[in-house]
């Protein structure tokens, strides 16, 4: 197994604008409770929570109602967001390194360019999220399901992704040495341009005639023996 390139710990944050803002544990409920009227009011009373640039380090969201919150670029480093609904949600640039996501709901979220560095997600529903450039490096996303997930571009080195569904994923470009991908399920997942595959990992998921590997891959197909290649 190829040893994966350590990435950079920390975020790449613009040095032009202002530095995160903590938020008081009284400030989180009081945006929380306004955001929950907000859900259940249909947007006509309360407001929308807005964490951008906040920093909710080892944050307690367990089980949150966070549906189309905006946490963009915010550092949720170590936050617990086990089994949070976060539908729609905009993390994109958020630093989520070593975050708990496991069992969360990220159907549609915005993950672009973040930073999920050993991030835990087992269990958690990723389909149709958009994550391209994002870093999953380390990340544990075993069982999760990633069905139409937008995994381009991304770093996924040393991911467990063993009996994740990427069904119809699209992983173009993604780097992916020493990823593993035992047991998943890889129906019509787009591999194309992808970096670091080795012949072993690429057989140890399900596959069908709509998988798409990397060329370096298809010149294989004897040593696969994989459909789709």
């Amino acid at each position: 197994m190829i040893e994966p390139d350590r990435p950079p710990i920390d975020p790449d944050f613009r040095e032009s604008q202002p530095p995160p803002q903590a938020v008081t544990v009284a400030e989180l409920e009081e945006v929380l409770g306004s955001h929950r009227e907000w859900l259940e009011s249909k947007a006509q009373s309360g407001e929308r929570a807005s964490f951008h640039r906040a920093l909710l380090q080892d944050a307690y969201l367990q089980g949150a109602d966070l549906r189309g919150a905006d946490f963009s670029q915010a550092i949720l480093q170590e936050a617990e967001l086990q089994n949070a609904n976060l539908y729609r949600a905009n993390m994109s640039q958020a630093n989520l390194q070593e975050a708990d996501l496991c069992k969360a709901k990220l159907q549609r979220v915005d993950l672009r360019d973040a930073d999920l560095l050993e991030a835990k997600l087992m269990g958690a529903d990723l389909s149709t999220a958009f994550c391209k450039s994002a870093n999953f490096f380390m990340a544990d996303l075993r069982s999760s399901v990633c069905t139409e997930i937008n995994l381009q571009q991304t770093d996924l080195q040393g991911a467990n992704l063993r009996e994740a569904n990427l069904s119809r994923a699209q992983i173009q470009d993604a780097k992916m040495s020493g990823a593993e991908l035992r047991g998943a399920i890889l129906h019509a997942a787009d591999f194309l341009y992808a970096l670091g595959i080795t012949v072993k990992q690429a057989s140890e998921g399900e596959t069908d005639e709509r998988t798409r590997w990397p060329t370096y891959l298809r010149a294989d197909r004897s040593a696969l023996s994989l459909r789709g290649v």
